[in-house]
């Protein structure tokens, strides 16, 4: 294996263990747990992970690639600068499934839970909506249902921050039924919380009706 092909690899496994999505620190402690590379050999190794995302990620100004081709394997989760990376291809399995507030209450544990989840919902799919969202609204990103701005209000700091919703809770979705973009609510904080005040959960137009009074 080549030096390129042996990084390369050493990030995309560090990645996948670490969830999909991580921080430059925690992917840097990630592989000096894993002990796969020898990093004594190297006078800044931390370089040479910074140096394979960024020639693998069409989110980078030295990509050489085209998006979305083989050899865009990472994606910047709150855009350039901000050091937090997701790995494209990332498939959840039973042990790295991340349970969210959508997924609480389920009545069958949490083992079946994850398994649930792995099986039906694509973790890719609140990336999709987000970036299909801003495509249809001139490159914001705002709650749906009171129109909060993170951008707006807190500057850099809340650039391209928002939180994906899911419609349909995982406890009622059929066997074979996955989680689709138009499945997926673009809310900020607050309004996520209020959908999930009561059971079942309020539709965004419940709560939409409820701000005008």
């Amino acid at each position: 294996m080549s030096e390129k092909t042996q990084w390369l690899q050493e990030v995309i496994e560090a990645l996948e263990e670490l969830g999909g999505q991580a921080t430059l620190v925690d992917i840097y402690n990630k592989v000096e747990d894993r002990n796969k590379v020898d990093l004594s050999s190297y006078i800044d190794w931390k370089s040479q992970i910074r140096k394979h995302i960024y020639l693998n990620s069409s989110d980078t100004d030295i990509f050489k690639g085209s998006i979305g081709d083989n050899t865009d394997l990472f994606y910047s989760i709150e855009g350039k600068g901000k050091g937090i990376w997701g790995l494209r291809s990332f498939e959840p399995k039973g042990n790295n499934v991340d349970l969210t507030e959508d997924d609480l209450g389920f009545i069958e544990g949490k083992k079946r839970l994850r398994q649930h989840i792995y099986r039906e919902r694509n973790p890719k799919v609140i990336r999709m909506a987000k970036e299909k969202f801003k495509q249809e609204n001139n490159g914001r990103l705002f709650c749906e249902i009171c129109g909060f701005d993170f951008y707006e209000t807190y500057g850099e700091v809340g650039e391209d921050f928002i939180e994906g919703h899911h419609t349909v809770p995982v406890s009622q979705l059929e066997e074979g039924q996955v989680t689709k973009v138009e499945d997926i609510a673009i809310v900020c904080s607050n309004c996520h919380r209020m959908l999930h005040r009561t059971r079942p959960w309020l539709t965004k137009e419940q709560l939409k009706s409820l701000l005008k009074k």
